[in-house]
């Protein structure tokens, strides 16, 4: 779905996440409002417990709202598994390859579909170019 100038490629309006019933409810997120341009670099910043990952459950489909929508491209998203859904994400956790290189990590899943070696390198060259960390490959 290609982007229209512009237009959000994710958008997430007036997300409520409740966690739990009756009294006991405690609101993950509460209307949240977010948009994502193509190729835009974004990033989820605050304390533990603010809803950050949450919010990325939410749009990878490991999780549904309470309400509010998910779109992507101007498609709502929020009904549909997670493997229908282009998205991809990557949680801050060290337990993935510890052992393996930057260049290595974002590598492994090229590597996975049996794509050529040099192949491989260069996406994991244009993707580190993109986010500046060439130094890193």
């Amino acid at each position: 779905m290609p982007e229209q100038p512009g237009k959000s490629a994710i958008e997430v309006r007036g997300v409520r996440k409740v966690f739990g019933s009756g009294e006991s409810q405690v609101a993950a997120l509460d209307t949240v409002s977010v948009s994502i341009r193509e190729k835009e670099f974004f990033t989820l910043l605050g304390p533990s417990g603010c809803g950050k990952t949450t919010l990325l459950r939410l749009i990878a489909g490991f999780d549904f709202p309470s309400a509010g929508e998910i779109l992507l491209h101007g498609q709502d998203i929020a009904p549909l598994p997670p493997f229908k859904r282009p998205v991809n994400t990557v949680f801050q956790n060290y337990a993935l390859f510890p052992h393996m290189t930057v260049a290595e990590n974002i590598g492994f899943g090229l590597e996975m579909l049996g794509k050529p070696k040099a192949e491989v390198k260069a996406r994991v060259a244009e993707m580190l170019k993109l986010v500046k960390m060439e130094a890193l490959s």
